[in-house]
């Protein structure tokens, strides 16, 4: 039996074949888990480069874009208060005027007297025409004793007639000379009741409860019939009337029964109840306004006739209405606009119809609602679309407690 000599092999030199297959693979996967951790690694610095860069450009973005502040329209008032001059006038107002020629014999009421309805307020004295009546009485006697006259001649003619003593033709004519005896006393008799009736004007009387506000002739002055020379002016002041001009804009919420409120200047602490009992009816066409009568009760005498007064309205408005402060208009080609900015940040150029100009307020009828957010002072270069940024409103400070 041959003996060969054995070589000792070191395991760690010796690989089987396997084994080198094993440790190629596990390399390899190394390898490969090292290259997706840098992968990964890179994917993550881009990423977050691209982030970055994406905030850094919305901030960019957000800095071009322009910040505004808002308001949202307040629900118009359905009360509608007005302020308008006004001018009070008697109730009843007229001048007093002579109805017969005279001269003024006496005058008993001066400026300022109250009086009732049927005072004397004057006396005229007429020599003319108490000529011209006691004439007129004069003649109505002579023409009535011509009618008798002539009564006596018909009663005798007819029963002379009736005898067949006379003629036809003598009878007729007794007959016409009676009734035209009898006309000439009935037109005298109406000539005298008129001069009778111009006696009665020699008084002049109060046609109505007032004061007399004007006296314009004196003792011995020539009093013409007629409009010509003014003797007194009087005037009714309880109650009193109140006129005003309306603008157009409010015209359609004047009604009689509308209550008010009258002031006067030298009285500002006084208020006076008033309400409307008529209007013209129509506009006037210089003006554009409404001619509005009111009353005002004035038992006391108080207010005067003629003086300027100020008349305080409460008017029922429309309702649906909503209100925007003035600095909020845009103008456009279009019309009057605003500019309104929905959730998404973009604004939108809206035309809206002006129902009513407040002064800093505008009453708005169409176009904007309660829950819109319309820009405050719009600049020129507002578009549709355009991104804004809204500004957020400061809280506000609650004062210190006082301690």
């Amino acid at each position: 039996m041959t003996h060969g000599t054995l070589k000792e092999t070191d395991p760690l030199e010796e690989k089987s074949p396997i084994a080198e297959r094993s440790n190629r693979k596990g390399i390899k996967l190394s390898f490969l888990a090292g290259g997706a951790i840098f992968i990964a690694i890179a994917i993550m610095g881009v990423s977050s480069r691209t982030a970055k860069n994406a905030r850094l450009q919305q901030q960019s973005n957000e800095a071009a874009q322009i910040t505004v502040s808002v308001i949202h329209p307040e629900k118009a008032a359905t009360i509608i208060p007005l302020h308008l001059p006004g001018q009070t006038k008697a109730y009843i107002e007229a001048p007093i005027f002579a109805q017969t020629s005279g001269y003024l014999k006496k005058w008993y009421f001066d400026i300022g007297a109250k009086v009732k309805a049927g005072d004397v307020l004057a006396e005229i004295d007429t020599p003319q025409l108490d000529q011209q009546f006691n004439q007129a009485k004069a003649q109505l006697k002579v023409a009535e004793s011509a009618r008798d006259l002539a009564g006596s001649t018909f009663k005798r003619d007819q029963d002379l007639f009736n005898r067949k003593v006379i003629a036809a033709q003598d009878f007729d004519t007794a007959s016409d000379t009676y009734r035209q005896t009898q006309a000439t006393v009935n037109a005298d008799q109406a000539s005298l009741n008129a001069l009778n009736a111009l006696e009665g004007f020699k008084t002049v009387k109060a046609p109505f409860d007032g004061i007399v506000t004007e006296r314009d002739t004196d003792i011995g002055a020539f009093v013409p019939s007629g409009t010509g020379v003014q003797l007194f002016r009087m005037a009714q002041t309880s109650p009193l009337r109140v006129y005003i001009n309306v603008p157009q804009t409010f015209a359609r919420f004047i009604k009689p029964g509308v209550q008010a409120e009258l002031t006067l200047n030298e009285l500002p602490d006084r208020k006076y109840r008033a309400h409307v009992t008529n209007t013209a009816g129509a506009i006037d066409p210089t003006s554009r306004t409404l001619l509005t009568e009111l009353e005002v009760p004035n038992e006391t005498e108080e207010l005067l006739p003629g003086a300027y007064a100020q008349i305080s309205l409460k008017l029922e408005g429309d309702s649906g209405l909503v209100t925007v402060p003035s600095n909020t208009l845009l103008f456009r080609s279009e019309g009057p606009s605003v500019g309104v900015v929905h959730s998404d940040g973009k604004i939108e150029i809206r035309k809206i119809v002006i129902n009513r100009d407040l002064g800093s307020k505008l009453q708005i009828s169409q176009g904007l609602s309660e829950s819109d957010q319309v820009v405050l002072n719009p600049s020129d270069g507002l578009t549709d679309g355009m991104a804004v940024n809204v500004a957020t409103p400061k809280p506000t400070e609650k004062p210190a407690a006082k301690g």
